[in-house]
């Protein structure tokens, strides 16, 4: 039997955490984000997220955003979490820090290039598993190369055609070349000394040196039951838990959320093998509150936590969510199997949001701070690789957000996040004021020995104290 949700957030570690870090609720409120797994049925968590950057600028500024100030997450949230097409999402717009018009380009061409081509004649699987591996690394690879032109660390935000005349350009300027890293598996991009641009390197590491919003995707580890807990695969140092390889690619972080079965083949990163063959599930909130309130930021306030799902199924539908011997046994039955236990983990994201909603208090976190966003009737229908419908997918979520109940929840969300947004900002920039006045103090008052002068030279170095403290 599945372990409750609940008891996988371990409870007793959230009241040990609040006990022992006191000094975190001295510090702005922490913003999470949850993205569900869903196929291409996450273009829909994509645009739900894009109407809460509107409304949040429309908080923070009292007008609407031009289409180039649409607010990017990775500015606003603290820590994102994605499973399966959720973690490709919080590739994007959390590693990759892109906008969110410039996601919704990017994940329409990524879906394309996934999901065009099954490993099906005539509807039926001719092989184990019914999509390419190789497509999804592609398609992860071409995204990291086309949406970063990079000086050292920096990601620049935008979609390029590589065979544009742009593209051409900036490969012409960019002076790096081909290194063979250590294991001689990949190739990397070495930069010249002049830190010139560098167009292309798909092998770019998921590990961000940068600071900022901290991103995680989970992944499952092969041969996983039910009570096993999945793998976070972070963009960022931690204390909890083993890491993964120091030479974890984004690509093969992407391979790994989305390596599902009967989709897509296993992977391999270092000494770790990766495949859910059944006993994942596709809401990662409660590992987004785990390593938030115990790993990451214990005893910190949450002051805004926003799940956002790929669309609920029709209530009262059955779901079969235990495999059927009869149906594996043939390549129609692995098929119809497939489409089961997708349908069987988007219900069960909406199961999990239950068991989160009634175990919110025990947790520390008000259920005013709690957010659940997720496409009504309709969505749900649509199998993980039907792309040619995001035309469909589109209209769904646009109706869903025309309703007054859910415009009423993200105008409370967005409000939330700009209050937290402006206090953060006004505190950043009290500490530079305060940076920018303060004077150089000399390091020695005066070299005279009357007791005034000695009383006047402590008194500077008192002030030098102050100053670095402030400095620091």
């Amino acid at each position: 039997m599945r372990a409750s949700i609940i008891s996988q957030t371990n409870i007793e570690s959230f009241r040990m955490s609040r006990q022992r870090a006191q000094m975190n609720q001295k510090q702005p409120p922490l913003r999470l984000l949850s993205l569900d797994g869903g196929g291409v049925r996450g273009y829909s968590m994509i645009m739900i997220l894009q109407e809460l950057m509107i409304k949040l600028f429309v908080e923070m500024h009292g007008r609407a955003p031009r289409k180039e100030e649409v607010p990017k997450p990775c500015d606003h949230f603290d820590l994102i979490g994605g499973t399966a097409t959720g973690g490709l999402i919080a590739i994007l717009i959390g590693r990759l820090r892109l906008d969110l018009e410039t996601c919704k380009e990017v994940y329409v061409k990524m879906s394309k290039k996934v999901f065009e081509t099954d490993k099906t004649i005539a509807g039926l699987p001719y092989r184990k598993t019914l999509f390419k591996a190789s497509k999804l690394e592609e398609a992860i690879r071409d995204v990291v190369r086309e949406t970063s032109m990079r000086d050292g660390e920096e990601t620049v935000n935008m979609f390029i055609d590589p065979k544009s005349s742009v593209a051409q350009i900036r490969r012409a300027q960019a002076s790096s070349s081909f290194a063979e890293p250590p294991d001689g598996n990949r190739s990397s991009l070495r930069t010249g000394p002049s830190r010139a641009l560098q167009w292309g390197n798909e092998n770019a590491l998921l590990y961000d040196s940068k600071e900022g919003c901290k991103t995680f995707l989970t992944a499952v580890y092969k041969g996983s039951d039910e009570s096993s807990s999945p793998a976070l695969l972070r963009t960022y140092d931690s204390a909890h838990g083993r890491s993964l390889s120091a030479h974890c690619t984004i690509w093969e972080a992407g391979r790994a959320t989305c390596a599902n079965y009967p989709a897509f083949k296993y992977i391999q990163i270092g000494q770790d093998r990766f495949l859910d063959e059944g006993s994942g599930r596709y809401s990662p909130v409660a590992q987004v509150l785990e390593e938030a309130l115990v790993h990451e930021w214990p005893g910190r306030e949450v002051g805004v936590l926003i799940s956002i799902g790929s669309g609920k199924s029709p209530e009262g539908l059955e779901v079969r969510k235990e495999p059927s011997a009869i149906k594996s046994a043939t390549p129609f039955g692995r098929l119809i199997e497939a489409r089961e236990k997708h349908r069987a983990r988007v219900v069960d994201c909406e199961d999990i949001h239950q068991e989160i909603l009634e175990g919110l208090h025990r947790t520390g976190v008000q259920k005013e701070n709690y957010f659940r966003l997720n496409v009504e009737v309709g969505v749900a229908d649509f199998g993980m690789n039907e792309w040619s419908r995001l035309t469909e997918i589109s209209n769904c979520t646009r109706k869903y957000l025309g309703r007054q109940d859910v415009q009423m929840m993200n105008n409370s969300a967005a409000s939330k996040l700009a209050e937290i947004g402006r206090s953060s900002s006004k505190g950043r920039l009290s500490l530079g004021v305060l940076n920018r006045e303060l004077p150089d103090l000399p390091n020695e008052a005066f070299d005279s020995d009357s007791e005034e002068d000695e009383e006047v030279a402590k008194h500077f170095e008192e002030l030098n104290r102050i100053k670095m403290k402030i400095r620091a």
